[in-house]
């Protein structure tokens, strides 16, 4: 059967027999959160990374497991550290879209300079924020966010 025809025949299945696919592929029991085009896709996703022999690194599973990790310690210390000098951070807030550039040791918000993000975010809000929460470095639901770091 060709990856297309393993592909076709997944996503003529019905739900109950998607479930058992996954449970039958995966060894567990699928993700209550996935409705059944979810469930199809991810399937087919695994039947190409099976056939086409991608997926991810040894490494990269590793760096997902830290990112995972319940323990804070673990997963800040896995986190990508602090963000490089010429990186922009850029936030829309009420519609108007605010960019930061990082600095050495500063940022800069409008040809200001400022000593931390925070201050930036009381600026632009008009209340308390933490700085790399507002520009997205950290999530409370994610830990610590990996920043794309280009060159």
């Amino acid at each position: 059967m060709t990856i297309e025809q393993r592909v076709a025949a997944i996503a003529a299945m019905p739900s109950a027999e998607r479930k058992a696919e996954w449970h039958r592929r995966m060894g567990t029991a699928a993700p209550p959160a996935f409705g059944a085009g979810l469930l199809a896709r991810a399937l087919a996703h695994d039947v190409q990374v099976k056939a086409l022999g991608g997926g991810l690194t040894k490494a990269e599973l590793r760096r997902l497991a830290q990112l995972n990790s319940k323990d804070d310690r673990v997963r800040d210390g896995a986190a990508a550290g602090p963000v490089k000098p010429g990186t922009w951070l850029s936030r829309t807030w009420h519609g108007e879209v605010h960019q930061v550039v990082v600095l050495e040791g500063s940022y800069e918000y409008r040809g200001v300079r400022y000593r931390s993000l925070s201050e930036i975010a009381r600026l632009i809000t008009g209340t308390q924020w933490s700085g790399p929460r507002f520009f997205g470095l950290h999530s409370p639901r994610l830990g610590k966010l990996a920043v794309r770091r280009d060159g």
